[in-house]
Formats: C-alpha cells, structure tokens, sequence
C-alpha cells in the first residue's frame, strides 16, 4: 500500500488564499468605499479663497476629488442617456473653442472636456470637474460667438464651483464618497450599480438648475471670459436672446434654460455687465 507524500505544494495555500470569489471582491469595494469616507472625515472642510467668486468658500471636496465626481457621472450617466455627435471637425472646433475659453478662466488648473452630444435639444450643461456638453440642436441654431458665450458660460458654473457647492447642500460623506468612488472606475456589479444611482440622482439634481444668484454670477463670469479670449462679449445678451425666443424641440431643460432667474433679468444683467466692461476699456 502506497502512502502519500508528506510534501505539500508549496504554493498551494497561496492560491487559495488569493483565489477571487464575488464574494471578495464585493468585500474589497466595501473596504475601499470605507476608506474613501474616512478619507471625508479625517480630512474635513477646506475653506479655499475661490478668485471667480471672490470670496471664501467652505469646501467638502478638493479638486482632484470634484474632478473624479464628473469623470464617474460623464460615465455613468450621460454616456448611457446620449450618443455624441459624430461630426470630428465641429467636435474639434469646440474642443479649441473650449480651451481657449478654459486658460482665460479663474480655473485654468484643470483639463477641461467638450462634447457635442447628438440630440435636437437647444441646451448645454457642466458636470464637476470641467466636463461640458452642449447638444447638437443648440450648437447648429448659434454663430460661432454665441457658441461661444454657451461655453463661456458652463465654464463659469466650474470656475465658481456653483456644481460642487449645490451637491455638498443635499448630499452627505456617505453619497460624496460614493461619487469620488464611480470615478475611480469601480468594476464590481453589485457598488457599480449603486453607486450609478447616486450619479443619476446628482445629475437630475444638477439638470434642474441653480440659483438665481449662480446664473446671473455664470452670465457675467461668461462677459469677462469672453472678452478675454477675445471673443465680443455682447454675444453673452444675444444667445440669451435667442435662447428667450427659441423654444427648441422638447426635451429635458437643464440649467441653461432655468426661468428662474427669468431670462429678461439675465439678460439685463448680462448687458449691465458688457457695459460695465466697455466703461473700463474707455477710462
């Protein structure tokens, strides 16, 4: 009778020590979602001097975390609700167009993305972290000023950080966390899914619009950026205008076409604001 060998494999426990099972893996996330909210909590609000604002505010996030929040919502949420439009010469247009907009910014410290998405809408929005679209039907109705003044305009929403300020009112660590999370890039069905939910739940928070000191405060961040970049700054009042008698095909209304501010207050203000940059340049 043959006995057996008393020598074990060496690498035996090894393999099923580290052997991955959905269990896991679902464990793993869990650990890492633990981790990212202890990271909230250890390191608390930041009171940061924002120069688009001109005033101090109290964030919960940092940049690098804002930008991982828009990353996971441009994923999980726009890229699953619209196609991007497939014209890469107008795509490439706005992609120069943004930039140069973007480096006359009061946050030129972050890479900026621009999409064109396929849809008939006459609208555009910002997501944290420099992520901005604006929809076919809008796009093809504007001259390249009034493009423009759009952009112009979404950037100003991510250089005042209106997004990041407007999440931290309704949301608590947990959710936060959860959205710095998606944009890590979790691959675990079972978090994927949750933490989607949380994405959507940001962005129909998001797609219904600021306050009315935001707007009016994106309208005329959107003058001196314009002027700046060397664009005519009185296409600001003249894409309001045209967004004020145009009401496009329907569809989802985000931000840009918020009635509150009413768009005859906007579009004062906005002109106040060319003025007041005209009087400068005359002094």
């Amino acid at each position: 009778m043959r006995r057996r060998s008393s020598v074990r494999d060496p690498g035996r426990k090894y393999r099923v020590k580290y052997e991955r099972t959905p269990k896991r893996s679902f464990c793993f996330f869990c650990c890492l979602w633990v981790a990212v909210c202890g990271l909230f909590f250890l390191t608390g609000c930041a009171t940061v001097y924002n120069p688009a604002t001109g005033r101090h505010d109290v964030l919960l996030i940092d940049s690098v975390q804002e930008v991982q929040i828009g990353r996971g919502m441009a994923q999980q949420v726009v890229a699953q609700a619209y196609d991007p439009w497939n014209h890469p010469v107008e795509q490439r247009h706005l992609n120069e167009m943004g930039r140069q907009l973007a480096r006359v910014s009061d946050r030129p410290d972050i890479i900026y993305h621009f999409q064109i998405l396929d849809a008939p809408e006459y609208n555009a929005f910002a997501l944290p972290g420099g992520y901005i679209y604006i929809f076919r039907g809008l796009y093809e109705r504007l001259d390249e000023a009034q493009r423009a003044a759009v952009l112009a305009h979404e950037i100003a929403h991510v250089a005042a950080k209106h997004a990041v300020k407007r999440m931290q009112a309704a949301l608590g660590y947990d959710m936060l966390a959860g959205l710095v999370l998606a944009g890590l890039g979790n691959k675990d069905p079972r978090m994927a899914e949750q933490v989607a939910g949380v994405s959507r739940t940001v962005f129909d928070l998001l797609s219904r619009g600021y306050s009315r000191q935001d707007e009016i405060q994106a309208d005329g961040l959107a003058v001196k950026y314009l002027a700046r970049g060397g664009v005519d700054p009185q296409a600001m009042v003249r894409s309001l205008e045209f967004l004020m008698k145009e009401e496009g095909p329907g569809g989802r209304t985000f931000e840009i076409l918020s009635t509150h501010p009413r768009m005859e207050e906007r579009i004062r203000k906005a002109q106040e604001e060319v003025n007041r940059l005209e009087q400068g340049k005359r002094r």
